[in-house]
């Protein structure tokens, strides 16, 4: 009689009698649902569509897909199958091209011991032009575990029209799984702590630091080793790829949660938003969502080098500010208590600290307690490789005495399927093999068994990673993060109060505009049509208008212009890369006002000249687009800002509060203000913070 049960484990599930005296249970699994790796075993290869697969309401992987375009010899295909105790024997269904041959290795290994061949055989499948099964052997596993299949089209790869399964037989009632999912589980190393007995108790600390480190073998794209975890944000090293050029993106990222969430609710206020309050210029803002919603700071780049720690440290402290709503129909103001968090990292490069950004985590008043850690990865086609990363030297800064205090006491955490058929348990946390190290690790990956260790090193008596830090200098650019914020947004105001009415601009000329394939939407007139849900595209119906694009806009008059605005929308595909703005009192003699060859990633931008300029009328050439899929691109809008905005100075000089004995004192706006004035003041061309 079939045993129903085991109906869960995807696809084909039936009872053969063999004999009188055996029954032989027969499982067929997906070839869809697997890896691709080069032939030396880079994972994450191209070459081989392994789609994988959809999922039943158990969770379970079906048979639903197919291996399909084997288009690279030099690819194969890895499968995890989890087996029983005992004999298998196994074979493949595929379709090969009729009267065309196709040669293959099947060689199986245990994960944990992965120099040990269990099974390996070459084999031939002649082609019949359908789906054909192909017995491969008797395979004998000693223990339940996943077992690695790597799959090599030794000859004729280019003759196979797909493989659709595996197929196992076993006089085991058990039937063989897949896993029900292809990452690899993410590790935490929580609540971190001290058994120092003078160490403070809860929110006591305004400093934190640790150093982490990818060793060579785990810079596999996907990989996330997050250092401190902290009030709401977050922050760590990724590899996310490599450049066109070939250099690895070894990013650094920052990121703050909101309180509340934009994806559950798109009209989030502004005082509910994390957001950037400044951050280095070589450092990238943008907001986030999916995984809850916030702000997120990143160094794209070669910031880092695998086999070498990096060093964070992050600061704390809380500010006050108010907000106004509408309450019983009468505006209404509030206070908030907020506490800035700022981040820098250290790649010990020679290059010192390096500042990533200062980020607002909003409604709070509590200090630092306790971080946590992890390692993830989130790049499942890599989901099959071993990750590790070390953790050491956690330090926390006491705020009442300036005292740093060890961090040496973990706890651990970890995402996996349980005792669920198809659960992933491949996972390591805990202390190192040498004591001396006084270092934690984090693995994930590699379908290996489960490590667990000590949660818990000796107390450090050696403090030099802190001790030699000077604190002062991060100290002072924290405050001029805050002053920069504030002139900021006296900038932005002073731009909103300087936009120009654009009542009667024409858009004279353009490369050229789409008039059929966005339905009312693509001329060129509505770049200053002033509504923001109207947009112009260069044609793209019947034929694709080639890079530059540009258009020219007359404004009737003369006028002094000190800023730009472009707005382009919330799709990233669409936007401006490398463009150039010139201005024209006649439409005949051009001047170059601006430009960029790396335009900001947003869905707008603003750019201030460097001196007014008086113009009738101004051009935009866009040399290059974030398009992906053509020379494509949406704008919005264009605005315009007075020449008043060009008269703001761009630097910020902290000199706790103190100016200069000579000239007159001005405000961001450039009026002249008394001596006595708080806050950013402008005096012989430079800006102070004044308390």
């Amino acid at each position: 009689m079939i045993d129903f049960r085991k109906m869960v484990f995807g696809a084909a599930l039936t009872l053969c009698a063999m004999n009188s005296y055996a029954t032989v249970y027969e499982t067929e699994l997906s070839a869809a649902h697997g890896y691709v790796e080069t032939l030396d075993g880079k994972p994450g290869a191209s070459g081989i569509s392994i789609p994988g697969e959809w999922r039943d309401s158990n969770g379970i992987p079906m048979n639903q897909n197919s291996l399909t375009a084997w288009t690279d010899a030099n690819a194969c295909a890895v499968y995890y199958f989890h087996h029983p105790f005992g004999t298998v024997t196994s074979a493949i269904k595929m379709n090969v091209k009729q009267g065309t041959t196709a040669k293959f290795r099947l060689t199986v290994v245990n994960p944990n011991s992965p120099s040990t061949q269990i099974f390996s055989k070459e084999f031939q499948v002649n082609g019949t032009g359908s789906d054909a099964e192909t017995t491969i052997g008797d395979i004998n596993f000693k223990r339940p575990a996943y077992y690695r299949y790597r799959l090599e089209c030794l000859s004729g790869n280019q003759n196979i029209t797909r493989i659709r399964s595996f197929k196992f037989k076993s006089t085991t009632e058990e039937a063989p799984y897949l896993a029900n999912y292809l990452s690899s589980p993410s590790v935490y190393l929580t609540t971190w702590g001290s058994t120092d007995p003078n160490a403070p108790k809860g929110d006591a600390y305004d400093w934190c630091f640790m150093e982490i480190m990818l060793p060579q073998e785990s810079d596999i794209i996907g990989t996330y080793a997050m250092a401190l975890g902290v009030l709401n944000g977050y922050m760590g090293i990724q590899m996310n790829g490599y450049t066109a050029d070939g250099s690895p993106r070894h990013d650094v990222l920052f990121s703050m949660w909101d309180d509340g969430s934009t994806d559950e609710d798109p009209n989030l206020p502004e005082y509910m938003r994390a957001g950037a309050v400044d951050w280095d210029p070589l450092t990238t803002t943008n907001r986030f969502g999916n995984e809850g919603t916030g702000v997120q700071t990143y160094r794209k780049g070669p910031y880092w080098t695998p086999g070498k720690y990096v060093q964070f440290i992050t600061n704390c402290r809380p500010e006050t500010t108010s907000y106004t709503t509408e309450v019983n129909g009468k505006p209404t103001v509030h206070t908030q208590h907020n506490m800035l968090v700022s981040a820098w990292f250290n790649a010990l490069d020679g290059k010192g600290w390096q500042y990533m950004a200062t980020v607002r985590k909003r409604n709070s008043t509590t200090y630092f307690d306790a971080w946590y850690s992890f390692l993830e990865n989130y790049n499942a086609s890599t989901g099959q490789a071993n990750r590790i990363a070390y953790y050491r030297n956690g330090y926390m800064r006491a705020r009442s005495n300036g005292k740093w205090y060890y961090r040496n006491s973990v706890g651990f955490g970890h995402t996996d399927g349980g005792d669920n058929t198809g659960a992933r348990t491949d996972y390591g946390q805990g202390t190192t093999d040498n004591p001396a190290d006084r270092t934690f690790f984090m693995q994930t990956g590699g379908y290996t068994s489960t490590n667990k260790t000590k949660t818990t090193v000796a107390l450090a008596t050696d403090y030099t990673p802190v001790d030699t830090i000077n604190i002062t200098p991060l100290n002072d650019r924290v405050l001029t993060a805050i002053a920069n914020e504030k002139a900021r947004i006296e900038k932005e105001q002073l731009f909103v109060d300087n936009l120009m009415d654009k009542t009667g601009w024409e858009a004279i000329e353009y490369s050229s505009e789409e008039t059929a394939g966005e339905g009312t939407n693509g001329r060129a007139q509505q770049t200053v049509d002033s509504d923001d849900d109207t947009y112009w595209h260069p044609q793209w119906y019947g034929s694709t208008a080639q890079l530059p694009h540009y258009i020219v806009v007359d404004m009737k008059d003369v006028k002094n212009v000190g800023g730009f605005e472009i707005k382009m929308g919330d799709n990233a595909n669409r936007h401006i890369k490398a463009y150039d703005i010139y201005g024209s009192t006649d439409n005949a003699t051009w001047t170059l006002l601006c430009s960029d060859d790396n335009a900001p990633s947003k869905s707008s931008f603003r750019v201030i000249l460097d001196k007014a300029a008086d113009i009738r009328y101004f051009k935009i050439v866009v040399r290059q687009t974030t398009a992906t899929d053509g020379p494509f691109l949406r704008i919005y809008e264009m605005n315009v800002a007075s020449g008043a905005v060009a008269t703001a100075v761009n630097h910020i000089t902290v000199n706790n509060g103190q100016t200069s004995a000579n000239g007159a004192t001005y405000n961001i706006s450039g009026q002249r203000i008394s001596e006595d004035a708080k806050g950013i003041v402008i005096k012989n061309g430079k800006k102070y913070i004044k308390k």
